[in-house]
């Protein structure tokens, strides 16, 4: 179960990461949002696909493991 509940993060971080490119051409164009505004929600959902990332995988998986 805990790994069904990682990959879904996962997943979900991949989401939040890959959707701000096309999150930003919808609020900017069709929605007629300011740009900076429509750039700092992309921005923030990225971040936060960075995030969600970084604490399902673990700090020690990103860095590697250390030799003795």
């Amino acid at each position: 179960m805990h790994d069904i509940l990682r990959a879904i993060m996962v997943v979900i971080a991949g989401v939040l990461m890959i959707l701000p490119a096309y999150l930003n051409y919808e609020l900017f164009h069709r929605l007629n949002l300011d740009i900076t505004v429509s750039m700092s929600i992309s921005l923030t959902s990225f971040a936060l696909g960075i995030l969600i990332f970084i604490l399902v995988v673990g700090k020690e998986k990103i860095e590697g493991r250390k030799k003795p």
